[in-house]
């Protein structure tokens, strides 16, 4: 994008550099950079600068001469908001004028890295974005407000102390004097960079806290925000790829005869994942695909069963497993216990379902390349694309794009989308953009592992747990990672804290003296998976969170209470569980209804969750309403906040009632949303979330609200049936979901 009305010193650049540091240079220069998309030009004030510069990858803040900032954020912008929450902390410490500052996806450069991995990597991922760029970005805003009330002090010949800032401007009040942002950047730009600027006291916010309107809403309203599947760029053909019915099959033999007959088909390339087909259009590519004979060399295919799974995970259950916790000495407790129980707990591969498939486009040259993907990994993406192309990093541009959606599959540390479309454009020569249909997408693996739970629980004469025990079997890439102190001896160093990637929930949080956490590292090679949207909090908080209400009922104990009981040590827990009981009046239902709650604290946040329903003689379950309350630390915006919990109760809803893979000798056999459904508009109930106010260190949201919901689910149908829910989807077990009807 390039700029008209603007010259190469009326703008500010600032940068935060992945040691801390900060880079500022008043200039251009091109080259390197990504977050621009020539699709998409953005006017005033609706997401930057008309004719904007070209970007450099040192840019992180352009300041115009009509007092516009412009803001560039390294977080992927996935549905949860960054694009509008980022900006809202570096314009909080700056003073700026929200109505002025306008905000765009970085380059994929090292000074974008999250903080919160060390600095290593741009990675939105695991709650973190917040977490990692809040006091970073703070300092930013703070050294640029500073530079700018510099500037204005040796313009005026004044202390710089009897200066202050309000909306973007510089106010001189002794001599009844101001000047704007835009007036003061290019003198600004000359004034060193202070080490320490001073930050706001948090109780002058005046824009984190609020909750500003997205700067997308208008994009998203009027259909005019370009997502990854949007790119159109001249000359592009597009791809789709024939893939094995079996992970990891190899095509054999490629008949491309009656597909290069196809209309509109140009060529056909045999790629490592399997046969690609090209041509002028989607369309044409897909009955060419359509067309096409392939064998497949299966040898050394995946052949995951389903079936087969469930039962070498029951059979694991049976074995110790690798120690992650060990409190107090369990044995003991359970000899001395009054009872001793458990249960065991099963929950199928699921696919991540995002709204828009994978996709992405690479214009490859040979001696460049550009590439627009929504991607929760940009760097390693790049990395990647480097290695296929054979091109060095900067000479790869790489766009990133909203994506409709994420929840973890976006995020794959091995770039399995962008190296398959990389593939493509080195064989191609020629722009192509390679789609992934909805059934390529659910049928295309890296899916939430399997996994077998067992939980178990000493008890005294009255009903206190003594001690817990706890058993998983499941995969992922992260299954190396569940060592909780080998992962906190890598942590100390500068290495990212990748146990906030780990599948195994240790953060059980109540208030118990003898505990033993173990689990089986089970290795499936050939069947691909990964992370999802709260990893495997989804099924260890589940197991932890009805075995609950299983001991608490059979005691005659109320669930909120007995969990009361043991929150004496976790008072910002305690207050959310408080806080969602009285949201829901608890306890105080009628007319047939139920309720069940559920708690969480991760990701340096803390949920609890009401569901209240009720449920016929023939399964059928009406959700009457659901209510979250959450402890998040300060959030930067509420509304953006509370969008994020709800939209994680749906997505929740729909794994709960629906979600499963299953896989037959090695063959999935879901395809689309026929068979793999999601939750409608129609089944939703009333969702009120409560945000408990809290100046604490912010906390991750995107996440929050799924793993407490799935349980406080299953604990009201408990309630209103006496059902012990062990498994999952729900729909497996006979139970529908009725459809809601407003008042």
């Amino acid at each position: 994008m390039s700029t008209s009305g603007y010259t190469r010193r009326q703008f500010l650049r600032v940068s935060a550099l992945a040691g801390g540091g900060l880079l500022v240079a008043c200039g251009g220069g091109g080259g390197g950079g990504g977050g621009s998309n020539p699709q998409n030009p953005q006017p005033p004030g609706n997401g930057g600068p008309s004719d904007a510069e070209q970007f450099t990858v040192s840019e992180f803040m352009r300041i115009g001469s009509d007092g516009r900032i412009h803001i560039l954020v390294g977080a992927s912008e996935i549905g949860q908001g960054a694009l509008t929450s980022m900006p809202m902390i570096v314009a909080e410490e700056l003073d700026a004028d929200w109505d002025l500052v306008t905000a765009e996806h970085s380059p994929v450069a090292a000074r974008f890295n999250n903080p919160y991995f060390g600095g290593l990597l741009q990675f939105t991922v695991a709650s973190a974005t917040t977490r990692g760029y809040f006091d970073n970005q703070r300092q930013v805003g703070a050294a640029v407000r500073q530079m700018l009330v510099n500037a204005a002090a040796e313009r005026w010949e004044v202390p710089a102390d009897s200066l202050r800032t309000e909306r973007g401007v510089v106010y001189d009040d002794l001599n009844g004097r101001s000047a704007s942002y835009g007036e003061l950047a290019e003198s600004a730009a000359n004034q060193p960079v202070p080490s320490n600027p001073p930050l706001k006291d948090p109780a002058s916010y005046r824009i984190i806290g609020q909750s500003k309107q997205r700067k997308d809403a208008a994009e998203k309203v009027n259909g005019s925000h370009i997502y990854g599947i949007d790119v159109d760029i001249p000359d592009m053909l597009t791809a789709v790829i024939a893939r094995p019915p079996r992970f990891f099959g190899q095509a054999l033999r490629v008949d491309s005869n009656a597909a290069m007959a196809v209309p509109g088909v140009r060529e056909v390339h045999t790629i490592p994942s399997g046969v690609a087909v090209v041509a002028d259009n989607y369309w044409s590519a897909e009955k060419g695909r359509q067309a096409l004979e392939v064998s497949w060399n299966e040898l050394l295919a995946g052949r995951t069963d389903s079936s087969d799974t469930r039962g070498e995970y029951s059979f694991k259950l049976n074995l110790p497993g690798l120690p992650i916790r060990t409190d107090g000495l369990v044995p003991v407790a359970q000899l001395a216990a009054a009872e001793n129980r458990s249960a065991d707990y099963f929950f199928p591969f699921q696919a991540h379902a995002a709204m828009e498939p994978l996709n992405v486009t690479v214009d490859y040259t040979g001696s460049k390349a550009d590439i627009w993907t929504g991607s929760q990994s940009p760097t390693l993406d790049k990395t990647f694309a480097s290695l296929i192309l054979g091109l060095l990093p900067n000479q790869i541009t790489f766009h990133t794009m909203s994506s409709g959606g994420g929840f973890g599959r976006r995020g794959n540390p091995l770039a399995d989308y962008v190296r398959d479309a990389c593939h493509v454009a080195k064989a191609t020569q020629k722009p192509v953009k390679v789609m992934w249909t909805r059934e390529d997408d659910m049928k295309g693996g890296y899916y939430r592992p399997a996994a077998a739970v067992r939980v178990g629980a000493s008890m005294d004469n009255q009903g206190n747990i003594t001690a817990w025990t706890h058993r998983a079997v499941t995969q992922d890439v992260t299954a190396s990672l569940y060592a909780e102190e080998l992962l906190d001896t890598l942590a100390e160093g500068q290495l990212p804290p990748l146990k906030e990637l780990t599948d195994l929930e240790t953060g059980m949080p109540y208030d118990i003296d003898n505990v033993l956490m173990d689990a089986h590292l089970t290795l499936k090679p050939q069947m691909p998976s990964l992370w999802m949207r709260s990893v495997n909090k989804f099924t260890d908080v589940f197991a932890q969170e009805t075995f609950i209400d299983d001991i608490a009922v059979s005691y005659s104990r109320d669930p909120y209470q007995y969990r009361r009981g043991m929150l004496a040590g976790k008072p910002r827990l305690l207050a959310v569980l408080d806080a969602a009981a009285q949201a829901s009046n608890w306890g105080s239902t009628g007319g047939g209804r139920s309720q069940g709650i559920a708690v969480l604290n991760h990701w340096m946040s803390y949920v609890a969750q009401v569901v209240e329903l009720s449920v016929s003689d023939d399964k059928v379950i009406t959700l009457h309403r659901i209510v979250s309350a959450i402890d998040v630390g300060t959030a930067i915006n509420p509304d953006l906040v509370v969008a994020q919990v709800e939209s994680a109760v749906i997505f929740a809803l729909t794994s709960v009632f629906y979600g499963e893979i299953e896989l037959q000798d090695g063959v999935v056999q879901q395809s689309n949303f026929d068979d793999y459904k999601m939750l409608r508009m129609f089944q939703v109930p009333q969702i009120d979330t409560v945000v408990l106010p809290s100046n604490e260190s912010p906390g991750g949201v995107g996440e929050l609200g799924v793993p407490a919901l799935g349980p406080a689910l299953a604990n009201a149908i408990f309630a209103a049936t006496g059902e012990k829910i062990r498994e999952l989807p729900l729909k497996n077990l006979g139970y529908t979901l009725a459809e809601q009807h407003p008042a």
